[in-house]
């Protein structure tokens, strides 16, 4: 027969109960009544404005519409305006040449120049005038002697060929005179280059005392009008403007069409601005370099203080006011006009934007991403 031990029957209940106890101790404990729950984690999105003691300021946001701005531009000449000042001749810069940047009417004398070629020019057509008149003239007397038949035949054939090579002399000494660009009963050992139509000298490479050759650049000419204005726009670029979009371009006097004629192909190294040409129509064309104003559309949106704008991350954005937190709210940004920024995202009409102080959240709110928190 078994003998019994109380504890052999014991040991199952034991060891369930042991488990029971375990099991029981890692639930967690309900809080007590009234006991707050634990914080969460703060927003990684806003801001507690008690944390930024003062420099804030807001603005509120306005209803978002077609927006159109004022760009500074300047009128300039296209490629037909301007002309390379050359020397027909070859000969010394005898006078100082005409100031650049000055005004000149058409025909204005901007240099003269002292040429021998052009004397030696003259000179051999004054020869070849004085030969034609003598061949003339034996023509004549043969031809009078011909009908009273007191000539020779022969005779009057030698007057008519002499007759025919002194008048190709003399229009050959004119036409090299003429290809010159002067007249042949004026000209002498000078050359006087004049301007080619109302405007100003852009630049000489001809010096006072200076010996030039024929057909050597002396310096460039633009004329009086600017027939296009050029504009630099900071990106992006405006997505209305395609060629052949027209755009209103004045100055403090006087209104012009513009139609858009030349698209920028890239944004430039040095201003990092894309460069549009605008050809202008409908009044009198400006002087080059007449500062100029046109009216870019930029697109649907809404303007803001450029100071509104903050980067973090990488990412453009605005704070906006909700209740006693300023909550960073990304947004597509646009092109800048004068100091404000164009945005072209829909936001609350009415909210409260920061403007001034709002890099001081922006450095804020990156110490609490980085986990810095407060200092």
């Amino acid at each position: 027969m078994t003998a019994f031990h109380p504890t052999t029957r014991l040991l199952p209940v034991l060891l369930t109960a042991g488990v029971l106890l375990g099991l029981q101790a890692c639930k967690p404990k309900a809080p007590a009544e009234g006991t707050p729950p634990q914080s969460q984690a703060p927003e990684t999105d806003a801001v507690p404005l008690k944390s930024i003691q003062e420099g804030l300021r807001v603005a509120e946001v306005p209803a978002p519409s077609v927006l159109q701005a004022w760009f500074p531009a300047e009128a300039t000449g296209d490629e037909s305006a301007r002309a390379v000042l050359t020397a027909p001749v070859s000969g010394i810069v005898a006078s100082a040449p005409a100031a650049p940047g000055r005004p000149v009417a058409k025909g204005a004398p901007l240099v003269t120049l002292r040429s021998p070629e052009l004397a030696e020019l003259k000179s051999k057509w004054l020869i070849a005038q004085a030969r034609l008149r003598r061949a003339q003239a034996e023509l004549a007397r043969e031809q009078r002697l011909a009908a009273a038949q007191a000539g020779a035949r022969r005779d009057l054939d030698n007057a008519e060929a002499e007759h025919a090579s002194a008048s190709a002399e003399a229009e050959s000494a004119r036409i090299a005179l003429q290809a010159r660009g002067v007249t042949p009963e004026r000209a002498d050992g000078t050359f006087v280059l004049r301007a080619p139509s109302a405007g100003t000298v852009s630049a000489w490479k001809a010096q006072l005392g200076q010996g030039v050759s024929a057909n050597e650049e002396l310096g460039t000419f633009q004329s009086a009008s600017a027939s296009l204005a050029v504009v630099e726009l900071p990106p992006p670029a405006p997505g209305a403007w395609k060629l052949g979009s027209r755009a209103v371009i004045r100055d403090d006097h006087r209104t012009w069409q513009g139609e858009v004629v030349g698209l920028p192909s890239s944004m430039g190294d040095m201003t990092h601005r894309l460069t549009y040409r605008l050809r202008l129509s409908g009044a009198p064309l400006p002087l080059p370099g007449t500062p100029l104003e046109i009216q870019v559309p930029l697109g649907q949106g809404v303007l803001l203080p450029s100071l509104a704008l903050q980067q973090v991350e990488g990412v453009w954005g605005v704070f906006l006011q909700e209740g006693d937190l300023a909550r960073f709210r990304p947004v597509k940004r646009g092109p800048d006009a004068g100091r404000e920024t164009l945005v072209l995202d829909a936001l609350p009409t009415g909210a409260k934007v920061f403007t001034d102080g709002a890099y001081l959240l922006k450095s804020k709110l990156m110490r609490t991403k980085s986990g810095g928190g407060d200092e």
